[in-house]
């Protein structure tokens, strides 16, 4: 099992390469950090991972840009990949989204991951001018042009929403074919996607019952397409938070999906996670105290990973 932890949200660069140099001492497999471009002042009602819709952040905390922060840890990081989760697609130029993601690869000797999605936040899509009610679609359309851009010596789309020819995209990412894409989300239209243009299926704020249940639509979609269902692997990404390692959660409510519990109890949710076929486990945290997140990472590579490799 592959385990990788999310950056907790800060904005003190000091504290981020701590935290992503702590992560690789342990010898964890990745690092990830989310897309938020803007928070709206009125009360958000949208947010697909909490009970009543709402995000448990003020409109006034501050989120850095996600690609210029995995370009910085990736700067300050020599082995642990470094992935999106998620870039929110449809929200920037795609010319301009794969070419940063290239230089990231290269960069970084071949070590980024694309994780994307369409995204749910409908005032940020008003305010950027990004169609919401075509996220989808244009989604789609935007990862085809990545693939195009990333492999292709003479690029060329004419789409829906965006074409070009008679171009050159270099240098190419470092990772052939292209770069890992993660497809985010947990809807049907996630995992159609998943099989049509990723290479992996990383649904956020579920449990490992929920995903059990979604992997025969997976593999029934991936014989339809004649993908390869090895091809793909399956991640989860949740909060989890030890009850018995003295540091206690934050205030705001846990999101869907939340695992809290002693060390032996995370530690046999993972087994099950094994046990149904996921690949990769993506965590984030309780508490925002990057000095507890560091102890918890400590933690999980002394006392549980011993038990699952």
């Amino acid at each position: 099992m592959k385990i990788g932890f999310c950056l907790p949200r800060t904005i003190d660069g000091d504290e981020i390469k701590r935290f992503a140099q702590s992560l690789e001492d342990f010898e964890f497999e990745s690092i990830w950090t989310e897309d938020r471009l803007i928070i709206s002042t009125a009360k958000i009602n949208q947010y697909p991972y909490s009970k009543d819709g709402s995000l448990p952040v003020p409109p006034e905390m501050p989120f850095l840009d996600i690609l210029t922060v995995l370009t910085y840890i990736a700067a300050c990081t020599t082995s642990i990949k470094v992935g999106s989760t998620v870039v929110i697609v449809p929200n920037r130029n795609p010319i301009l989204q794969a070419k940063i993601f290239a230089t990231m690869d290269v960069l970084s000797k071949g070590r980024t991951v694309c994780g994307v999605g369409v995204g749910w936040f409908e005032k940020e899509f008003e305010t950027l001018g990004a169609p919401y009610a075509q996220r989808g679609p244009m989604t789609d359309e935007w990862l085809t042009i990545f693939k195009d851009l990333w492999t292709s010596d003479y690029p060329e789309h004419q789409g829906e929403f965006y074409q070009y020819d008679g171009i050159r995209f270099y240098p190419k990412p470092v990772q052939k074919p292209h770069i890992p894409i993660w497809v985010g989300g947990h809807s049907r239209r996630a995992i159609r996607r998943t099989v049509d243009y990723g290479n992996a299926w990383h649904p956020s704020r579920q449990t490992p019952e929920w995903l059990e249940k979604q992997l025969p639509y997976l593999r029934q979609y991936a014989e339809e397409k004649n993908r390869n269902i090895d091809e793909i692997t399956i991640s989860l990404k949740r909060t989890a938070h030890f009850n018995d390692i003295g540091i206690e959660e934050g205030p705001n409510p846990a999101a869907l999906g939340t695992i809290i519990g002693s060390t032996s109890e995370i530690t046999d949710d993972i087994k099950q996670c094994q046990e149904i076929g996921v690949h990769q486990l993506t965590y984030d945290f309780r508490t925002g105290n990057i000095d507890q997140c560091i102890k918890i990472m400590e933690h999980f590579a002394n006392k549980v990973v011993p038990k699952i490799s």
